[in-house]
């Protein structure tokens, strides 16, 4: 599907497709493996839980998966991705901005106070392109930036 995809309460989805998987080989270089989700097993326990994001990627690696946290939708999968390369499809990208632009921070901050920093770290600029696509609204964003702003 070359997207990130929430293995969550309708992960059965999924069962039957492939993932990439890092992993390391016998020189202990990244390298990747693919891995297909074959079943599907919710157990319910109460446990402390931490949803940590990177700067400007906001994914991380977890046992080789590579993760995000749940509840920001429309902060990724904006672009379509280059199913060889797994990067970018740079002509895509470029076809998105030109049809929708990128928001400036200035532009940003009229409509959404925050640091310079904070804009940067979500990619702020993008957010135009998945307004226009319908990825993310304007309440949308203004529910995130309240929700996570005590951690900035």
């Amino acid at each position: 599907m070359n997207s990130y995809v929430y293995l969550d309460e309708n992960a059965e989805q999924y069962i039957g497709h492939w993932f990439n998987k890092q992993t390391r080989d016998e020189n202990g270089n990244f390298a990747w493996e693919k891995v297909q989700l074959t079943q599907v097993t919710f157990t319910q326990e109460y446990t402390t839980a931490y949803s940590p994001v990177t700067y400007g990627h906001l994914c991380y690696f977890v046992n080789g998966m590579l993760s995000m946290p749940g509840g920001i939708e429309g902060l990724f999968n904006i672009f379509e991705v280059d199913k060889q390369t797994m990067t970018y499809d740079l002509q895509a990208m470029a076809a998105d901005i030109e049809e929708y632009g990128l928001f400036t921070y200035e532009e940003f901050y009229e409509i959404y106070p925050i640091s310079e920093e904070v804009f940067e770290a979500f990619n702020g600029e993008y957010l135009k392109v998945a307004i226009g696509k319908g990825l993310i609204t304007y309440e949308r964003i203004a529910e995130l930036i309240e929700r996570y702003s005590e951690f900035f």
